[in-house]
């Protein structure tokens, strides 16, 4: 049993990679403002927040809250509280 959580556990963490490289691709494009729908933005947050329990895209998160913040205060505040509601226990 201890086996197989481990295999499951280094499958989530490989796909967590994956998953840092696809959205950071997509987080540049956003901050490059090649994508602007506010609600486009909110699905990929939502994707992101996923992942958010390894540090890369934890990292990767902050950093599209950051530089949204000016442009969508409100949508980056929102889901700065889901951040925390889901990973800050």
């Amino acid at each position: 049993m201890d086996k197989e959580i481990m295999k499951m556990a280094e499958q989530l963490k490989a796909l967590s990679n994956v998953a840092v490289l696809q959205y950071t691709n997509i987080v540049n494009d956003i901050l490059d403002e090649k994508i602007t729908d506010e609600q486009e933005i909110a699905c990929i947050l939502d994707g992101m927040l996923n992942f958010c329990q390894f540090n890369e895209m934890l990292l990767l998160f902050k950093r599209i809250c950051r530089g949204l913040y000016l442009k969508y205060p409100g949508l980056v505040h929102d889901y700065i509280l889901y951040y925390r509601e889901m990973w800050d226990k």
